[in-house]
């Protein structure tokens, strides 16, 4: 997979961590989420050892908060009005943002924090998001110090107290990230997650940044690769100025699905989708995304593509979307707004039946 960054971990966090603000459609009623999660995450994979890393960090983080930042940071597992409540919007106060922020952190306890996405994430996922929490201090400095945005405006929030046998989430938010994963002895589930990013490149002490490359290439590898008959096939009615399945939008899965089938593709063409589909399940701890890689291969056959707007990656409104059984992914070019770039992007991957760890009504 092609590097993000080139920086190392240890240096991009502390350059990520010493730049600090300045201050402060509706789903169907078959698809609507329960009022409460389940006791146990069924359907979800079922892997060794992931489970304990994510436990360990994540009492290494609760044990250096104070009891007040405890408090704000652990949820009841079953408070489902708080964990849905997530946005991708850059938002700045306190009281509109689930868990506790990295500003409001010590140097140690900002380490203790992003150790835990360290364990969450797989190694490629730990960059990307390191990738986009730089994005926004470039914006920030754009801005001259808008506290809107920067590495200091993303929060850690725990749904249940992590255990190596009872269920609990690990949500992680601010501008252009959320991830939601969702822990039940061996079984793990890491949807949904949404990725975003603006701008689109930029530089960290000299090194050139570009936290989507992966999934832009893989979504636009796979659009160049349909001949015209399987691209007209695919196109989809309407534009689509912003993905649909985003926050406050879970469940809002658009039936029936359209597009071009995979299994309809060329092995060739097969192996462009695999690839793209990584770009996204990948994100999460590798044996939890071989699982689920598994899982959506073997669902080719009712999977679909589709796309609108363009399919120029570097046109404003460009769309493309991978829709199965189970898998759903959005990828869309969005224009300017701000000191942004005039194109910057938006995506989300969810798993229509796992969600938050849970299945949804049948």
């Amino acid at each position: 997979m092609r590097m993000r960054l080139a920086l190392t971990a240890g240096a991009l966090t502390t350059a990520l961590l010493a730049v600090a603000c300045t201050g402060p459609q509706e789903g169907t009623p078959e698809n609507e989420l329960p009022s409460s999660l389940p006791n146990r995450v069924s359907g979800a994979p079922t892997v060794r050892g992931a489970t304990e890393a994510v436990v360990a960090a994540a009492n290494v983080f609760l044990e250096s908060l104070s009891q007040e930042q405890r408090d704000r940071a652990v949820y009841d597992r079953d408070d489902t009005d708080a964990l849905m409540d997530w946005t991708n919007l850059p938002v700045g106060r306190e009281e509109d943002r689930n868990g506790v922020g990295l500003r409001d952190l010590s140097e140690t306890q900002r380490a203790a924090a992003m150790g835990v996405a360290e364990a969450v994430l797989s190694d490629s996922g730990f960059e990307e998001m390191r990738a986009v929490v730089a994005a926004g201090n470039e914006l920030n400095r754009r801005g001259g110090g808008n506290t809107s945005f920067g590495s200091d405006l993303f929060f850690f929030a725990f749904f249940g107290e992590p255990s190596t046998t009872e269920r609990f989430t690990v949500q992680i938010g601010g501008h252009h990230l959320a991830v939601h994963t969702t822990y039940d002895g061996d079984r793990v589930m890491p949807t949904p997650a949404f990725t975003g990013v603006d701008p689109r490149t930029f530089e960290v002490s000299g090194t050139r940044v570009e936290p989507l490359r992966d999934e832009a290439d893989g979504v636009f590898g796979v659009l160049e690769a349909l001949n015209a008959t399987q691209r007209e096939r695919a196109r989809l009615d309407g534009d689509y100025a912003e993905i649909l399945v985003g926050p406050g939008e879970d469940g809002a899965f658009p039936s029936p699905a359209q597009g071009v089938r995979v299994s309809e593709l060329s092995a060739d063409q097969q192996r462009l989708v695999t690839t793209a589909l990584r770009a996204w399940v990948g994100d999460s701890d590798e044996r939890v995304a071989d699982a689920l890689m598994a899982q959506y291969q073997a669902e080719y056959a009712r999977t679909y593509i589709g796309w609108a707007g363009s399919t120029d990656r570097d046109e404003p409104g460009a769309y493309v979307r991978f829709d199965g059984p189970r898998l759903w992914i959005e990828f869309s070019n969005q224009g300017q707004t701000g000191n942004g770039d005039e194109l910057h992007y938006h995506s989300v991957y969810r798993d229509k039946q796992r969600d938050y760890g849970r299945a949804w009504p049948r």
